[in-house]
């Protein structure tokens, strides 16, 4: 279980992957080797599965990032996932409930490459596609992630 140390090293992380265990002892107010531990722990256990660099995707060359809600025709989510998956512009597939079963984060390099990405889908699904205009927020874990473990651990 996360106690609000290890969400504060969590959340630490999810700002600089490269911070180092002395400067994370710092700041959870810990000696380095007892951060050490709780990280080998974190890792051990699964809560932390890597570490990643934070890709600009547009000073990469695609500047268009786009949802697509795929509603999936009947007995295709199959075929469809199996098409989604050769697609390269793909950053991320999520499957969701609800109407939609598909949620597909692309990125492009122009309109027309989204709009060809789209054509290969129609004989699997219905889309609805959201041009992503910004991310107001984007973080790995929830805004209040500490306060509410240790208001949970209070009650329990």
């Amino acid at each position: 279980m996360l106690d609000k140390t290890n969400a504060k090293i969590i959340r630490a992380l999810t700002q600089n992957a490269r911070i180092s265990v002395s400067e994370l002892a710092k700041i959870v107010h810990l000696s380095a080797p007892a951060v050490s531990e709780r990280l080998r722990k974190l890792e051990e256990s699964g809560v932390i599965e890597g570490y990643k660099p934070v890709i600009n995707l547009e000073k990469c060359g695609f500047p268009i990032s786009a949802l697509i809600e795929c509603d999936v025709h009947k007995a295709q989510e199959r075929n469809l996932k199996e098409q989604l998956i050769q697609l390269d512009q793909i950053v991320k597939i999520y499957n969701v409930t609800g109407e939609t079963t598909f949620i597909v984060w692309v990125a492009v390099r122009n309109l027309s490459e989204l709009d060809a990405i789209i054509e290969q889908l129609i004989d699997y699904c219905d889309t609805t596609t959201k041009m992503i205009m910004s991310a107001p927020f984007n973080d790995a874990i929830p805004q209040k992630m500490e306060e509410i473990l240790g208001e949970w651990k209070a009650q329990n």
